[in-house]
């Protein structure tokens, strides 16, 4: 398995609850037509608890961590016609002059995901 990461600011034109809406909505819809990609994790950058935290002072947007079975799996999707989409598609909320990635060694030291067995939502995404 390995894993990219991609760190991104929006661009500036834009508000930035617009770009979120569009990123997890139309483009998230985009990437998760990458059948290469094991998992796909939109991060978005945003004051969660308060306005002083919001983006921790890193300067980003957000970031996307995607997962690929193996390094012929991330090569095949890149060259897809599914990723070119998703590429074309970055400009309409993306300062692509910002956009920075690369592979990562992924250490998990702790996974408490089903805790109180509640489902992971955005408070982004449309109701169902």
């Amino acid at each position: 398995m390995i894993k990219v990461i991609f760190l991104f600011r929006f661009r500036s034109d834009l508000a930035k609850e617009d770009v979120r809406r569009w990123w997890l909505n139309e483009h998230g819809a985009l990437a998760l037509k990458n059948s290469g990609m094991r998992r796909y994790v939109q991060n978005h950058f945003v004051g969660a608890v308060d306005a002083a935290h919001a983006q921790a002072g890193m300067g980003y947007d957000g970031c996307v961590e995607v997962w690929f079975d193996d390094l012929e799996a991330y090569e095949r999707t890149l060259s897809s016609p599914e990723w070119k989409a998703l590429e074309a598609d970055g400009p309409n909320g993306l300062d692509m002059t910002t956009l920075m990635g690369g592979f990562v060694d992924e250490h998990v030291m702790r996974w408490d995901a089903d805790p109180d067995r509640r489902p992971y939502t955005s408070a982004l995404a449309p109701a169902s």
